[in-house]
């Protein structure tokens, strides 16, 4: 090849040098333009790669983090009435509930009267961001010292939960017709609160 090339004239020898640099340099400006390409890719991906990592981040805990919601429903429901429900609907069915308690342990339900504190209308701190209304029943109970407990373990036990927030009791004697035998008989006044996811 190097005889071939030393024979031609020296027109054509230039002419040939001049194509292997023009082809050389056109090669060179192409490995340039894909190494610069190549280093703007790297880039953009240190740039992205933050993100791409929090996003497959997300799609890696996105089971736990449902399971975690359903979860939290799940206990949501065990401490308060749903939001589905009316206030008065659900205000009327616990004031149900709790003159149903009442009567199965023994208890002569007096009165009931029920009171709904929306989360405007409570002037103490709004607890939860003001997230839940206030079902409260005041209760007038007459009835032995035995029915009474029967009627707060009842209480406790009911789901969504209940809290018995303030109780006033007095005794009263109320003779038997048969015998000569007296049972200690309570007169109980009792609010019983629960809650209910605001609308």
């Amino acid at each position: 090849m190097k005889v071939w090339f030393d024979r031609l004239p020296l027109e054509a020898r230039w002419v040939i040098g001049a194509a292997l640099a023009s082809v050389s340099a056109l090669i060179l400006a192409f490995l340039v333009e894909a190494m610069t390409m190549l280093a703007d890719s790297l880039q953009e991906r240190g740039r992205h790669e933050p993100r791409i990592a929090r996003m497959l981040g997300y799609e890696a805990t996105a089971r736990e983090l449902q399971a975690s919601a359903r979860e939290f429903s799940r206990a949501l429901e065990t401490l308060a009435y749903p939001e589905t429900d009316d206030a008065n609907t659900a205000g009327a069915r616990l004031q149900q509930t709790l003159r149903g308690f009442a009567e199965e342990s023994g208890l002569i339900v007096a009165g009931s009267q029920l009171a709904i504190i929306s989360p405007e209308d409570s002037e103490e701190e709004k607890g939860a961001d003001g997230l839940f209304d206030q079902l409260a029943v005041d209760l007038s109970l007459d009835g032995p010292p035995l029915a009474l407990d029967a009627f707060l373990v009842a209480v406790s036990q009911h789901a969504p939960a209940l809290a018995t927030v303030s109780i006033d009791i007095q005794r009263k004697r109320r003779s038997r017709r048969e015998g000569n035998e007296t049972l200690e008989f309570l007169t109980i006044r009792l609010r019983v609160v629960a809650l209910r996811v605001a609308a």
